[in-house]
């Protein structure tokens, strides 16, 4: 009598590792006898388990694996009273014993016990360790470590999870270091045909790709996002080799693990990643030539995926145009802190000049003790400014080994994925910083265009929340590519679409349900505003008086303080009191609102000087509710970075009243 029993690791069926049919035959009538029962068993089992529990009711949705499971407990009762006669019986009955509570463990997981598959997975690792390491069971040791750290990260044991999974790569690493033969697959123990040494090894790789996956999440969840980066690229290159992937999850995964890159300024592979995403999705849409076809995934699923990836490539747009602002700004400040010191040092050098020549006119000893008094100090100059060298060569090197410890170049190399082709999408944007408004605007019209195909299916009707997000991502590009803008009337007209974008926003939201997004949003349009007001300040200030237009400008300013006030009061609770104390993520944006509102009364052109004194009296107001607030909360204040404003408010508190004063003189 033959028992074959099939099994589908790739589709999370139950592996079964048994002896050949050929052993059974060559074995001990008793152990043959014994090892066909317990065939029936679990045959009988899997088939209660896989095959009737998809037409268990709704009310007893485990009916079957219930049912299933107590006959392979019964099946392992049997194993375990077998008494062996040789050590190839004991060898056996172990690995009999240690597969049968693998299948219970599965079962327990399934119908959602923890704690009863943690026994089961452990009881299998205890028989397991009573048995060296060889080929037919290494791939169930493999699988055990990586189905229990499941498990166990399930409930909340990370540091248990990890310990696991690290000793699955150890075994699989120890395993090749001993050069051995690939080790059996499950299905092959009982069946006829054979698989090749290659398909063998495929099916071990992919056990060992399922441990690096794993340990991938559990890093994330530890924080150690590094190590989750690094391996969620292996994992995803193992995929790709293996040719064993859902080509949308590994898209929007590859595509995920991009926004790492960028939290890195490792632009390099970030695009890489995000191209290596858009190549594979861009397969599955067009499913010709790529094995792919349209019928095997859901259309919803496919759109979906790419408007995710999309948005990872604004987002790219997003960090890019940001961190190339930043970057500029601080060339600039370096520049001007260049240009200081060479004024500086001008200015010294023509001091000494003039002391020299006054020297020149002593006479005698004098002068030489000048003379040798000058020669010891420019040697004393010499060495310091050589010392003042070395001192800033060791600081550039200590800057570059930072900067090559976080982005070693040889590192890009080796976290390129192969096999993709990727080159038409790492064209669509630099991969490095820039300075110039042609490289902004095409990386500006890139994120445009990204966007545009996001809200395809991110749209108002269905997806607000993402969709405003995707909007205020626009808004953001708008913002940093002004900066890259001489013209500062093309500067306004960049501020004025920010404004409009926003508007269009928060015009149709409705506050009760979306408070969180309405604050966000105007304070955003009264940055936006505020900006607008400063650029018009100094457009106007490079006019004839007779052009300009104080008025445009005063409403300017009124616009973004109602703005800013709209968000201080958005702060309120469904009964309009004001919180005692605030959210750490709104005590920051409430004290600068505070300070923008009176720094905006100030920039009032007034009709006359009563009006005047009336704006001061306004900023005061307001600087005087951002310093009430810190004062009342300085502990919480401390921990975020409002000191430069909070000092510029107690500033201007001391030189209010005074001006006041004097202006309420003339009246």
């Amino acid at each position: 009598q033959h028992y074959f029993i099939q099994s589908n690791l790739s589709q999370g069926k139950f592996p079964l590792i048994m002896p050949t049919l050929e052993e059974i035959a060559s074995a001990p009538q008793s152990i043959n006898e014994w090892f066909l029962s317990i065939c029936a068993h679990i045959a009988d089992s899997r088939r209660v388990i896989e095959d009737l529990s998809k037409d268990d009711p709704p009310t007893e949705p485990f009916k079957s694996k219930y049912a299933g499971r107590n006959m392979l407990t019964s099946a392992l009762k049997r194993a375990q009273s077998f008494e062996p006669s040789t050590d190839q019986e004991k060898s056996r009955i172990r690995l009999t014993q240690a597969t049968i509570n693998y299948y219970i463990g599965q079962v327990n997981v399934d119908v959602e016990e923890p704690r009863e598959a943690e026994k089961s997975f452990q009881s299998a690792l205890d028989i397991l360790a009573l048995e060296p390491v060889n080929k037919y069971n290494i791939s169930l040791r493999l699988n055990v470590h990586n189905i229990l750290a499941t498990v166990w990260s399930g409930r909340g044991d990370h540091n248990k999870a990890y310990e696991l999974l690290e000793k699955a790569k150890e075994l699989h690493a120890g395993y090749l270091h001993k050069k051995e033969e690939p080790p059996r697959a499950f299905d092959e123990l009982f069946m006829d045909e054979k698989f090749s040494p290659e398909e063998r090894n495929v099916m071990f790789e992919k056990l060992y790709t399922n441990t690096l996956f794993y340990l991938a999440q559990v890093y994330g969840v530890k924080g150690d996002n590094k190590q989750a980066a690094a391996h969620c690229h292996i994992t995803l290159q193992r995929q790709l080799e293996a040719d064993e992937f859902d080509p949308l999850d590994w898209s929007l995964n590859c595509a995920t693990l991009s926004q790492y890159y960028l939290t890195m300024n490792n632009y390099v592979t970030a695009r890489h990643t995000l191209a290596c995403a858009s190549s594979v999705i861009s397969n599955v849409e067009e499913s010709s030539g790529s094995g792919y076809s349209d019928e095997s995934y859901d259309n919803e699923k496919i759109l979906k995926t790419r408007a995710d990836i999309e948005r990872c490539w604004t987002k790219y747009c997003v960090h890019i145009l940001k961190d190339s602002v930043t970057d500029m700004e601080e060339s600039d400040l370096t520049e001007k802190v260049s240009k200081i010191t060479e004024m500086k040092n001008t200015f010294e050098d023509e001091e000494d000049k003039v002391k020299e020549e006054e020297e020149e006119k002593k006479e005698g000893e004098e002068e030489k003790k000048n003379e040798e008094k000058k020669e010891g100090e420019g040697e004393e100059k010499k060495e310091t400014e050589e010392k003042k060298n070395e001192d800033e060569d060791e600081s550039e090197n200590k800057k570059l080994k930072t900067f090559s410890d976080l982005v070693d170049l040889e590192d890009i190399q080796l976290l390129r994925i192969t096999n993709v082709e990727t080159g038409q999408y790492e064209e669509l944007v630099p991969s490095e910083l820039f300075s110039t408004f042609e490289d902004a605007r095409k990386v500006f019209k890139a994120g445009s265009k990204f966007t545009e195909n996001a809200i395809k299916y991110y749209n108002f009707d269905e997806y607000v929340t993402d969709f405003v997000e995707i909007k205020q991502d626009l808004s953001t590009m708008f913002k940093n590519l002004a900066h890259f803008e001489e013209d500062e009337s093309r500067q306004c007209k960049m501020h004025k679409r920010r404004i409009d974008i926003l508007t269009d926003l928060v015009s149709p939201l409705n506050i009760q349900h979306f408070r969180q997004l309405c604050r966000q949003l105007r304070f955003e349009l009264g940055e936006a505003k505020n900006q607008m007001v400063s650029l018009k300040y100094s457009i106007a200030a490079e006019l004839p008086v007779e052009q300009q237009n104080w008025k445009k400008i005063n409403n300017l300013c009124f616009g973004a303080i109602q703005e800013f006030e709209n968000f201080c009061n958005l702060l309120r609770d469904p009964n309009e009191n004001f919180p005692e104390t605030l959210s750490e993520e709104t005590v920051k944006p409430y004290i600068v609102s505070q300070i923008y509102i009176a720094r905006l009364y100030g920039k009032f052109r007034p009709l006359d000087t009563a009006q005047k004194v009336a704006f001061m009296g306004k900023a005061e107001e307001h600087f005087k509710a951002a310093l009430k607030y810190y004062d009342e909360h300085e502990q919480q204040c401390h921990k975020l970075d409002v000191k430069d404003e909070i000092d510029v408010a107690r500033e201007m508190m001391y030189f209010l009243p005074i001006k006041m004063e004097k202006l309420r003189k003339t009246l």
